[in-house]
């Protein structure tokens, strides 16, 4: 099933569920979007513990890179905002963790190479480590992309030190011939965070969605469903943080009505487990292909982004792909690419509390973000929009949060002063505190006078009797 990678003219109250993948069309990518699609239910064709395996035909050839390399000398407006290079300046990077990138695939890019590894393929060309679509190499990109060793670029991942352990469950581009279908379902998202979890993913991000009526979701007896259910809450027990993507307005899924949602979003659907996120553009507005729903948490850029080149052979950068089948090129968005930032997030979280001999569980990391989040209007500070609002990576790495009040003291703030400010005293302040304190013992002076003078005038006419 597919569906437009593109804004949509739609209110973003209206709801989706779409897989963000990328196609070839162009020396970058075009862009498209894919709901992962109903469990299958012949159990021959399961292979526990690894992936359901496919072995649709291919129907265009994998993405290239871009072979001028693409050079972006400007830090890109998504990591001004978030500012989480101040915490690579504290030493938190990521080291030490590792992030399963759920997807199309990783292309190993060469600032992309730290700790990447394949976690297995439910499509057995090329293993986890080729990504024809080039979607997952933007997701992994966001989380972990290394600085330019040249430094002609300032564009770095969230957590660049990472691990990346790809595991490629889904594929725009492997299509069944009878039923049309695509790579990839609710049971093979189930399996790979069963593999993720078996290859020590400390975060999971998931990109993709399936959008299914509720009733559907609701059922006791879909059992992909219930599989995906089961997976993402053992991997929530066993402390793994699970981010998703809320989704873009389009193709299979049907706009809910407000306050009353009619299609349900999965994994977002299993939201005690999953952390949701919609994206916002550079004004801090919500993106109008935005999935609203209950289920949403917090929302980070999704708009304009830079990227890694995510084709095959890709050197360099992108800030534009190429979308639909006529290789238009358009700017690099959706909420398959906010939800990386915030996966990244939990990773420098995960790192900073245990430094300091803190085990944070999967609710109480996803807690921290969503409590220092910057608030919208709505009940509770959120809405169905972006949920608890933009992540604030240094307030959700440094704040003390309401579920944590009373178990350690709040950090000192500390004043700033620019380096070109040199302190001089202040002469004015100075004179009217002084001021005061000369009034003041002026005020006890007159005071002590004024009682002894009426005691003598009081002992004079005492006498005079």
């Amino acid at each position: 099933m597919r569906s437009r990678f593109s804004r949509s003219t739609r209110r973003a109250s209206a709801l989706l569920a779409a897989v963000g993948v990328l196609a070839l069309g162009g020396p970058t990518a075009p862009a498209m979007a894919q709901t992962v699609g109903p469990p299958e239910l012949d159990e021959s064709k399961v292979a526990p513990p690894g992936l359901q395996q496919f072995n649709y035909p291919q129907k265009q050839a994998c993405m290239q890179g871009n072979p001028g390399g693409g050079l972006i000398e400007e830090k890109p407006w998504s990591q001004l905002v978030l500012g989480y290079e101040r915490a690579h300046e504290q030493g938190f990077r990521g080291q030490g963790k590792t992030v399963a990138v759920i997807d199309t695939g990783v292309n190993p890019h060469p600032r992309l190479q730290h700790g990447l590894r394949d976690g297995g393929s439910s499509i057995p060309k090329g293993g986890a480590l080729t990504d024809c679509d080039g979607h997952g190499t933007i997701v992994a990109g966001i989380i972990a992309a290394d600085e330019d060793p040249t430094n002609q670029t300032g564009y770095v991942g969230v957590a660049p030190d990472a691990a990346i352990v790809s595991i490629r469950q889904s594929s725009s581009l492997f299509v069944e011939d009878e039923t049309n279908k695509t790579v990839g379902n609710t049971r093979t998202m189930a399996q790979a965070i069963n593999r993720a979890v078996a290859e020590g993913a400390d975060v999971i991000n998931i990109s993709q969605s399936s959008c299914q009526p509720i009733a559907q979701a609701a059922n006791p007896n879909n059992e992909g469903n219930q599989e995906l259910q089961t997976a993402v809450k053992q991997a929530y027990d066993a402390g793994v943080v699970i981010v998703v993507a809320a989704g873009n307005v389009g193709g299979a899924c049907q706009a809910n009505p407000t306050g009353s949602p009619t299609t349900a979003v999965l994994p977002a659907w299993f939201d005690d487990y999953v952390l949701t996120v919609s994206s916002v553009n550079e004004q801090g507005a919500p993106s109008d292909f935005n999935v609203a729903g209950p289920w949403v948490d917090v929302a980070a850029p999704g708009e304009n982004l830079v990227t890694l080149d995510p084709g095959n052979g890709g050197t360099g950068l992108a800030s534009q792909i190429a979308h639909g089948a006529d290789g238009q090129l358009g700017p690099i968005e959706g909420t398959s690419f906010a939800a990386p930032y915030v996966s990244g997030l939990a990773v420098l979280i995960k790192q900073k509390f245990e430094a300091e001999g803190k085990q944070l569980s999967p609710k109480e990391i996803m807690d921290r973000i969503k409590q220092t989040a910057l608030h919208p209007g709505g009940s509770n500070g959120r809405n169905d929009i972006v949920g608890y609002g933009v992540i604030d990576v240094e307030a959700a790495l440094g704040d003390v949060v309401p579920s944590e009040w009373g178990k350690q003291e709040p950090p000192q703030k500390q004043a700033r002063l620019g380096a070109d400010v040199i302190p001089q005293p202040d002469y004015p302040a100075l004179i009217i505190a002084l001021g005061g304190a000369g009034a003041g013992i002026a005020a006890i002076v007159f005071t002590a006078f004024l009682t002894n003078a009426v005691r003598n005038v009081r002992a004079r006419t005492r006498g005079d009797r």
